[in-house]
């Protein structure tokens, strides 16, 4: 056997047997007969006391081309595989292995991409490190590669399958070395290389692998990640992507489209199977709980999720524990609350004379949008997009006739962002439209319009609980709507800005929330009163 490196030595196991539990292959710690899940006294299968167990049926999945039986599918040998190393699987990852393994007629894998969608906590790195484990030794697999948007979670599964190696004598046996030096970790073992990889265009290329492993696929925002890697199984007849997830929310770009392909079907080598609750479905609805938690009872029991279901905000509750997805996760603005100041009716027109504008740019310049609001006389703000512009240059062509129709009644822009780069044609339309007499109170626009420092989170959080409060009306204009749903919170002390999960624009909140700080802020105008001379 090779020499190992990284791993426990040899001598470690001196001393130690095999448990004597039946079927068991695992070693008993030294001077014991059973492993730590078979000694005297141990519980057993918990689920034999649980009321409510999980369904092991997905809600949605790819259905099969026909029964699946040991002929038809390898899924019954990765139950035999998990069996004999002593880790048995679960029901639900039983019907995984069985349906995802499925056989063609000439004998060859029908899926090469497998996508798993479950709930937090209910098995889904175990059933993944076993069907690697049977890869490895049973299938003859030369090259296998695990990645995840943080590289740390791709080690953990890395850990585990070495550990459970190492625990098992009929693995073990086998064991060639292992190499941890940051940016280079692998092991061998049985005569594969089990590498990982940070989730980026750099990962996995130049090589060909057996096996992809993605996990927590709704974290990858972008394709790249997904370009690099999945390609490298094209030249394997029976490679496969695993890619395991729960729920994610729009921002999960790579999730989302395999979701949806794997849905409509359009690609018959894609296998879907995902344990999610029904949409809609209420918060502490057992039934709906239990279909997105297939390990409930065997792994993950009640108290817990009572805990949950009253402690996590209910956007987080249903995409970690009813595996259904949403809007969005941590996002400045309440969507719901934002949704439902939506007035599509409703118009500026009659309140030109208290019109406050604001305008701001993209970090990437390719983006620019002008906001107006203004107050109600009921004391809300209506808050509307004047214009966007696709180009810098476009905004720096555009900006000063617009704003010279519309004669808004207050400009303000962000100097201290993007927008400095406009800041020669921005700020001397400002003092032109806010130049007034008499002094400023502390607190108001400044004559160039600058909207900087506090001012800055002020109008951002301020804009969150108006809306919070249902004191926002706007024409659920798409653009806008856009731009408040991706915008997430950055912060910074005890307060917080807007910024974009993921990259992005959201030009189009700033400005918003400028535009109505000023609106509630701005002194009103007021109006030159006549006088009358007597004779």
């Amino acid at each position: 056997m090779p020499p190992r490196t990284g791993s426990p030595s040899s001598g470690t196991h001196a001393g130690r047997k095999r448990c004597s539990k039946d079927g068991c292959r695992k070693l008993a710690p030294a001077g014991r007969k059973r492993c730590p899940d078979h000694k005297p006294g141990a519980s057993g299968n918990p689920a034999r006391h649980c009321k409510i167990l999980g369904r092991t049926e997905p809600r949605l999945w790819t259905k099969p081309l026909r029964p699946l039986t040991r002929g038809t599918s390898k899924g019954f040998e990765v139950i035999d595989f998990a069996e004999m190393i002593g880790e048995p699987l679960l029901p639900w990852e039983q019907w995984a292995a069985i349906h995802a393994l499925e056989l063609l007629p000439d004998g060859s894998l029908r899926f090469r991409t497998i996508l798993i969608l479950v709930a937090r906590q209910n098995g889904k790195s175990t059933l993944k490190r076993i069907i690697t484990l049977w890869r490895m030794y049973m299938e003859g697999a030369r090259r296998i590669i695990g990645i995840a948007q943080d590289v740390a979670l791709a080690r953990d599964q890395w850990n585990l399958c070495q550990q459970t190696i190492h625990a098992c004598p009929d693995l073990e046996a086998e064991w060639g070395r292992a190499r941890n030096v940051n940016g280079d970790e692998w092991f061998e073992a049985a005569g594969c290389r089990y590498g990982i990889k940070a989730a980026n265009r750099r990962a996995g290329r130049g090589g060909s692998n057996d096996e992809v492993n993605i996990d927590e696929l709704r974290e990858q925002q972008d394709w790249a990640a997904w370009g690099a890697v999945s390609k490298t199984t094209m030249a394997k007849a029976s490679g496969q992507v695993w890619a395991m997830s729960n729920a994610g929310d729009d921002t999960s770009v790579v999730l989302n489209q395999l979701r949806d392909t794997a849905l409509s079907g359009r690609d018959d080598s894609m296998f879907l199977a995902e344990w999610s609750a029904p949409d809609g479905c209420e918060l502490d609805d057992w039934d709906a709980i239990a279909q997105a938690n297939p390990g409930l009872g065997y792994v993950i029991f009640e108290p817990a999720i009572r805990s949950a279901l009253a402690t996590d905000p209910p956007a987080i509750y249903r995409t970690e524990v009813l595996c259904q997805r949403v809007d969005q996760l941590d996002g400045a603005i309440d969507l719901a609350a934002w949704n439902a100041c939506a007035d599509p009716a409703g118009t500026l027109e009659s309140l030109r004379a208290r019109v406050a504008a604001v305008f701001d740019v993209a970090p990437d310049g390719m983006h620019a949008t002008l906001c107006a609001a203004a107050k109600l006389n009921d004391g809300r703000v209506r808050v509307e997009v004047v214009q966007a512009w696709k180009s810098t240059e476009e905004a720096r062509a555009d900006l000063p006739e617009l704003l010279a129709r519309m004669k808004p009644a207050a400009f303000g822009w962000f100097p201290v962002g993007p927008a400095a780069a406009l800041a020669p044609v921005i700020r001397p339309i400002a003092t032109e439209i806010s130049k007034r007499s008499g002094t400023r109170e502390p607190g108001q626009l400044p004559e160039d319009g600058a909207i900087t420092g506090a001012r800055v989170y002020e109008s951002c959080q301020g804009l969150a609980d108006l809306v919070k409060a249902h004191r926002v009306v706007h024409p659920a204009d798409p653009l806008l709507d856009a731009h408040i749903s991706g915008a997430t919170k950055l912060l910074s002390g005890d307060g917080w800005r807007f910024t974009r999960r993921g990259g992005g624009h959201c030009d189009a909140a700033y400005a918003c929330a400028g535009a109505v700080n000023i609106a509630l802020t701005a002194p009103e105008r007021r109006m030159p009163r006549i006088r009358s001379l007597s004779a």
